[in-house]
């Protein structure tokens, strides 16, 4: 099968790796904004091209693109219609981008749109009760370092560095939140969904005593009530993304070859 990569940062590169390293794929294509040390990666004599621009030639190249860039990029690449064909397997990680494109979604006949359970355990449970679910509420507690340069400081008169203990610095609801921490809230368009609820609570927490990213999930209804807490160590070199989120891409190219699935 052969795969795309859009975006070549910390995620990007892991997934090179591991891809390079599966004889049942390929990777054909890494989009990248600019030049990169493409030494940094043995990619083993593979025909790999490094462009800086998604085509409609390459969407019609590939069997699988993975989107590990930017919340702008995946409604980018949602205006291609090529994209919406038979057998092409789209693999998000910004979710946030699919929640701003819910409308053009909801127009696709053919592609596999596939979110990754990203930093979070308890998407599969949230989803299977989706129609029973009455409140939920996604509680992310990060330290201020893996807060710091999103949108929402830039009208904010809270301080990070000023930060001692514990300290909620926002309250709302997900289409606030994936537009004010567009690169720390993908879980809670991923939650949005698995669960189908516009009754969703975000609440952000920096922690300046935190040693990972973690969320907590509390899902309540007629099924009862579902309780979820993911401690995450961050992803080498990006204090932003929770190494559970590359590792959840890996597990989901390795469930198409499985002839056991859990799903």
């Amino acid at each position: 099968m052969k795969i795309a990569i859009i975006g070549f940062g910390n995620i990007g590169k892991y997934l090179a790796k591991w891809i390079i390293d599966e004889s049942c794929f390929e990777l054909k294509y890494v989009v990248v904004r600019k030049e990169i040390d493409k030494e940094a990666i043995d990619f083993k004599n593979q025909p790999t091209q490094f462009i800086t621009e998604i085509t409609s030639d390459i969407i019609e190249d590939v069997d699988i693109i993975i989107e590990c860039a930017n919340k702008d990029v995946v409604s980018q690449l949602l205006k291609f219609k090529e994209i919406d064909r038979t057998g092409m397997k789209l693999i998000v990680i910004s979710t946030g981008g699919l929640y701003q494109n819910k409308a053009v979604l909801n127009t696709f006949k053919k592609c596999e749109v596939i979110i990754p359970v990203g930093a979070i355990a308890g998407l599969d449970a949230i989803k299977a009760v989706n129609d029973e679910i009455t409140s939920i509420t996604l509680k992310t507690t990060k330290h201020p370092k893996g807060l710091d340069g999103a949108p929402f400081f830039d009208n904010s008169i809270i301080d990070l560095s000023s930060i001692k203990s514990p300290q909620t610095i926002w309250e709302g609801d997900v289409s606030e939140a994936v537009n004010l921490f567009p690169k720390n809230i993908n879980v809670a368009a991923s939650i949005y969904f698995a669960s189908k609820c516009d009754n969703l609570t975000i609440k952000i927490v920096a922690d300046p005593n935190a040693t990972s990213n973690m969320h907590e999930i509390t899902c309540e209804g007629g099924f009862g009530k579902i309780y979820t807490r993911t401690e995450n160590k961050p992803s080498p070199n990006n204090p932003k993304t929770s190494f559970l989120a590359v590792k959840s891409v890996v597990s989901i190219l390795r469930n198409m070859n499985s002839t056991i699935k859990i799903n």
